[in-house]
């Protein structure tokens, strides 16, 4: 825990939020046919990065992941990242509610059949934006 000490509030935010989004979209499931007891070959669940629309899941774990590697780098190991800490948190800022945006278009994009994941998922998303929003608002940077 004193490591989480050194981070912001919105730090904090990005980095748990963006840890738990990661494993959402990778694991949990986004989309649930209930088969009524078939004995299937296949998997009848799909992740976010998994069709339909996997394109949005891919961008969301990858934006998440950037996010997260940029807190850690910068403020967890004493290499640091170039550049001024209001482009950072600019690039928070952006980065978050893209990703909010991308889930929320993936979630209504398809609509049916619907896992627990992608309520989870789309949860997740706005926490990360509020997330970045914060970061932005620490910094000083015009939100």
């Amino acid at each position: 825990m004193r490591v989480l000490g050194r981070l912001s509030q919105g730090e904090r935010i990005v980095l748990i939020g963006g840890l738990a989004l990661i494993f959402d979209l990778l694991v949990l499931p986004w989309h649930s046919a209930d088969l009524h007891g078939l004995d299937l070959a296949f998997d009848p669940t799909r992740t976010a990065v998994q069709e339909p629309n996997a394109a949005y899941g891919v961008v969301a774990v990858v934006l998440a992941s950037i996010m997260v590697l940029q807190i850690v780098l910068a403020r967890l190991t004493p290499a640091g990242l170039p550049g001024p800490a209001g482009l950072w948190a600019q690039v928070q800022l952006i980065a978050g509610v893209f990703v909010g945006v991308v889930l929320l278009v993936k979630l209504f994009r398809e609509t049916e059949i619907l896992g627990y994941g992608a309520y989870s998922g789309v949860l997740g998303g706005i926490l990360l934006a509020y997330g970045g929003y914060c970061i932005a608002r620490e910094a000083g940077t015009p939100a």
